[in-house]
């Protein structure tokens, strides 16, 4: 009985076999031979090894392909390092840290989560240790719209279109509930969107509440029943609308760093007396001037939002370190709250 010899398969499926399997099955610590990559595509090893000396030429994708050697494993981390050609992960493993924690801390569904991750993990040829990133817990009253949001809020501010929605507060048990006006119906909001911003463990949306004049600060987890207009530029204002200095871009990055929590109020310079340490004032403020004048005494100057300062201060105080020197309006403003505070619990014990 003659056998019948399988047809090679065309140049382009050889090629995307190649890449399949080194993405799947390479790290920077594991590679493949070009006899394994043969055996499972049904062609010959020349084959394979042609192809892969024209895709290290080309680096497609931007993806290095490359061979490892056995002195390149001599201080491999992982338990089984294998030499042969390999694929350069998308995502470096810094790289994935960063976007697997940052996914991490979002306030969302466990099992969304937990696949997302284990997507960044793959990108970075680290498939095999999803299982160590830990459990991904889903809140106990997060908003089941929350990832949509996100989706009709990118395409919103892509497309310059004003939104509708209802916002939530929270209910005594926890749980996120519309907010409701005096007569106990759902309120309606419409907001010109502009920005999506991580601050302080939240994320915000930047955008113009059509019913005020400033800027607002809104927790997307907070929006409910989001509704987008189908015409493009269909926002009241623009953003550059708010710009505190007419002439030059507005720089919103600089704008919410003058800002410690997300407040519309303008930003004057503040002169402090830092001892000790400088971590609350860089921790913070990015473009804080700073000169030591005695040992660990440092003169400090912020750009800032006075009732935002008044905040910041305040979570320091116990530690007594922070002293604010100018302006005066915002020392008066420190003396009340401690007046306030002090005869509230004068009769504590």
């Amino acid at each position: 009985m003659a056998v019948v010899a399988r047809p090679t398969p065309p140049t382009s499926q050889i090629v995307v076999g190649i890449l399949e399997l080194l993405d799947g099955h390479t790290d920077r610590e594991h590679g493949v031979s070009a006899a394994w990559i043969a055996e499972r595509l049904g062609v010959t090893e020349k084959t394979v090894r042609g192809h892969l000396h024209t895709l290290e030429e080309i680096q497609p994708f931007g993806r290095r392909i490359g061979r490892i050697m056995r002195r390149d494993l001599e201080h491999a981390e992982s338990a089984d390092p294998r030499p042969g050609w390999y694929i350069e992960p998308v995502f470096g493993t810094a790289q994935m840290r960063l976007l697997a924690d940052g996914a991490g801390i979002s306030r969302s569904d466990g099992d969304y989560l937990r696949d997302l991750i284990a997507k960044v993990y793959s990108f970075a040829g680290r498939s095999a240790h999803v299982d160590d990133m830990g459990g991904t817990r889903t809140p106990r009253n997060y908003n089941r719209e929350f990832l949509n949001n996100i989706e009709l809020l990118n395409d919103a501010i892509d497309h310059e279109r004003s939104i509708g929605f209802h916002y939530c507060t929270y209910d005594v048990d926890g749980s996120l509930v519309p907010r409701r006006d005096t007569k106990g119906d759902v309120r309606e909001y419409r907001a010109d969107p502009y920005r999506l911003m991580y601050r302080n463990g939240k994320y915000y949306l930047i955008c113009h509440m059509q019913s005020y004049e400033s800027l607002s600060y809104l927790h997307v987890e907070c929006i409910r029943d989001l509704r987008v207009d189908g015409d493009d530029h269909s926002v009241e204002r623009t953003l550059e609308s708010f710009n505190p200095h007419p002439g030059v871009p507005f720089d919103l990055d600089r704008y919410m760093g003058e800002r410690p929590y997300p407040m519309s109020e303008t930003a004057v310079p503040i002169h402090l007396r830092i001892s000790k340490t400088l971590e609350p004032v860089y921790d913070w403020f990015d473009d804080a001037k700073v000169t030591r004048l005695d040992g660990d005494v440092y003169d400090v100057w912020i750009m800032a939002n006075e009732y935002a300062v008044l905040c910041w201060v305040l979570q320091y105080a116990s530690t007594r370190l922070i002293e604010v020197l100018s302006p005066q309006s915002l020392r008066e403003s420190l003396r009340d709250t401690g007046a306030y505070l002090a005869g509230l619990y004068a009769g504590a014990v």
